[in-house]
């Protein structure tokens, strides 16, 4: 976000952070969010402040910027005058999604600190493994504090799939989030760019088990089982 800010000063660009999996994390002690013009995150029922089903919010320290999307959401119309002043939409959050984002906000910092206690055992229990590539450990110094919305890691992108095939067989659900790299849908017609590195990411990465009930013995058992496929690699080697 330094960079990003920087590169945005110097040319005279506005910023909008999609800080949609960052809800309650900080940069330099800064607000995920808080940064740009304005931040926008989801309530879709698998963020770790998720409603019943699809929602989200925008904030923003800008008054004419909050007047606009108030109105945008509510297909323009402004209820002082009765008026509709442009084209908006139907994204109003409705009161049930509301009272329950309300009563889960109140376990919002217990749900993250229990992320990243998690988080924590993950890391002491591969960081032994030199074929993968962890997130930074909570415990590390430094200027993020990350809320593990989700875990991440990275493995060699020939064994990324044979590694997700052997958590499943063990009963362990694992997701590959970005299977196809976005410039790569046809339909988008961006196939002109080339992004090497989004291209190698897309095919290391793998999100292993993280919401705040998983027990320790459970992430020990993930754990194991990794051990178990590496071990098996070597065998094989």
């Amino acid at each position: 976000m330094a960079r990003l800010m920087e590169r945005a000063e110097e040319h005279n660009l506005l910023i909008i952070e999609d800080a949609a999996q960052a809800l309650g994390a900080t940069f330099d002690g800064k607000k995920a969010g808080s940064f740009g013009l304005t931040g926008c995150f989801s309530f879709y029922p698998a963020k770790m402040l998720g409603a019943a089903g699809d929602g989200g919010i925008a904030v923003t320290n800008d008054e004419e910027i909050a007047e606009k999307i108030r109105l945008l959401r509510d297909h323009g119309y402004q209820r002082s005058t009765g008026d509709i002043l442009f084209y908006g939409y139907n994204s109003r959050l409705d009161n049930l999604q509301a009272a329950i984002l309300d009563v889960k906000l109140k376990y919002l910092p217990q749900w993250i600190e229990r992320r990243r206690e998690l988080a924590g055992l993950y890391h002491q229990g591969l960081s032994d493994l030199q074929e993968l590539k962890l997130p930074p450990s909570p415990q590390s110094d430094g200027r993020f504090f990350d809320v593990y919305q989700n875990y991440v890691i990275r493995a060699r992108a020939k064994e990324r799939d044979r590694l997700a095939a052997h958590l499943e067989e063990s009963d362990i659900e694992t997701l590959i989030s970005w299977p196809k790299p976005m410039h790569h849908h046809k339909a988008l017609g961006l196939g002109h760019f080339h992004l090497p590195k989004t291209e190698q990411i897309s095919n290391e990465v793998l999100l292993l088990p993280m919401y705040p009930e998983l027990s320790d013995e459970q992430v020990k058992y993930v754990i194991e089982a990794i051990h178990k496929f590496y071990g098996k690699i070597k065998h094989e080697g």
